[in-house]
């Protein structure tokens, strides 16, 4: 068990995934699949794979979380919130809007992609706060602007040194912002985006003004009607629509971030046999995307998918490593 969990390559630790359902994008995919892995040493390995017709990666979360209250207390009685349709109404009547439709119209570069996971301990995340001098800034913020601005520097390293114009989308959940609030059990997409500027040359991309740029575009949401004028779900409408990637009429590099820092904690999932020893997320096939999610010890891991050759850039950016720790784990 140790040497899958431990392996640096990614592909071995997917073993333990259902395999080529984690990220497809097939019409007659089941909604949901779970593959139970058993190891000669006597541990196990216990994966899930929801597809977004049903809901988002906080719906994903609490449907574990129940599945792992009715395995150790069957008296319980779960009672998942169907809403999402009810919010957001299917396109055209052809069924669900589906996140993942760039399953097939992928770029043809992210064939190269990888993903790289680097560790951010709590005192970690602390210098970096102390760095930035920010106000109140969060470790989801911080963590994002470092990360956003060493994949920026890494691509244009890899352009010859020429910068290409970018921008950070970040999903943010609207359960808690819709009035009245849905309780965290709510089970649909329920998710919208907010954008940072298009920043042009690498002197915009100083951490500071990141951080205070990302708050700004967040704070926004609360200026605009999250149903009506939801911005993620014209974007993928868009896609659905022309068969185009979304954000591809933006007109430069977008990178794409989501965290589950504030859900709960996968590690604690406990399915009658304790809590795990490691918990995490396959591993995925889109560029130039970062997830984030907290870890046991109050720090966070941060999944990287750049292309190769960005990654072997990135991955050795001073600044990076100062203050993330790569995981071979």
């Amino acid at each position: 068990m140790d040497k899958v969990a431990n392996h640096p390559d990614p592909n071995v630790k997917d073993l333990t995934f259902p395999k080529g359902l984690a990220w497809g994008n097939s019409m007659d995919r089941p909604l949901t699949v779970a593959q139970l892995s058993h190891f000669d040493c006597g541990g196990i390995a216990l994966s899930v794979c929801l597809t977004h017709k049903i809901g988002d990666a906080c719906a994903a979360l609490y449907f574990l979380r129940d599945w792992a209250t009715l395995t150790r207390n069957t008296n319980t009685s779960p009672s998942p919130y169907f809403v999402g349709d009810t919010i957001f109404p299917s396109p055209m009547g052809d069924g669900p809007l589906v996140h993942p439709v760039t399953g097939t119209i992928a770029d043809s570069t992210n064939d190269h992609c990888v993903q790289k996971r680097f560790h951010f301990s709590s005192t970690k995340i602390s210098a970096l706060k102390s760095s930035i001098a920010v106000q109140n800034a969060t470790s989801s913020e911080v963590v994002n602007a470092l990360l956003y601005k060493c994949a920026a520097f890494s691509t244009a390293a890899v352009n010859s040194g020429s910068f290409k114009r970018s921008q950070l989308i970040q999903l943010f959940d609207l359960r808690t912002s819709i009035s009245p609030q849905l309780p965290p059990n709510s089970i649909g997409n329920l998710l919208t985006i907010f954008s940072s500027p298009i920043y042009h040359n690498e002197e915009e991309l100083k951490l500071p003004k990141l951080v205070t740029d990302f708050r700004k575009s967040k704070n926004s949401l609360s200026t605009r009607n999250n149903v009506e004028e939801n911005e993620l779900a014209t974007e993928m409408l868009d896609a659905y629509r022309t068969g185009k990637a979304p954000y591809h009429k933006r007109k430069c590099d977008v990178y794409v971030s989501s965290s589950i820092c504030k859900f709960p904690i996968i590690q604690d999932l406990d399915f009658g046999f304790g809590k795990p020893i490691r918990a995490s997320l396959a591993k995925g096939t889109y560029n130039k995307e970062v997830w984030l999610m907290r870890t046991s010890d109050g720090g966070i891991e941060a999944l990287v998918h750049l292309n190769e050759e960005e990654m072997c850039v990135f991955e050795q950016d001073e600044h990076l490593l100062e203050f993330a720790t790569p995981s071979a784990r």
